[in-house]
């Protein structure tokens, strides 16, 4: 899209997580409370424990399975983990958005 203004940035390689400052997300300190495939998407919300906003939840849709050990939710170009291709609000108006989004976008 080009446009980066107000875009969060990829916290991969941002510092350890021991001195990360909060409400960052750290991509490895998360639960996964839901996954499912839908139309060869996948679509997560997880929980980041160290996160306060929606109380560290997120929506997000990966084109693939994303792994499980570090998932960032921001956008960003990583060749060690893949990056959502969209996110949505974490309630459950949010989690019927993104099944819609996967069943009518294609990839």
């Amino acid at each position: 899209m080009g446009i980066s203004i107000g875009m969060s940035s990829c916290s991969y390689y941002d510092t350890p997580a021991a001195t990360k400052s909060l409400p960052n997300p750290d991509p490895r300190n998360f639960s996964v409370d839901a996954m499912v495939s839908v139309n060869s998407k996948w679509i997560l919300k997880v929980t980041y424990h160290d996160c306060t906003n929606y109380e560290g939840a997120k929506i997000m849709v990966f084109e693939k399975k994303p792994p499980i050990d570090v998932i960032d939710p921001h956008f960003c170009d990583s060749k060690d983990h893949i990056s959502p291709i969209a996110r949505f609000e974490p309630t459950d108006r949010g989690w019927k958005m993104a099944v819609q989004f996967c069943n009518y976008v294609p990839i």
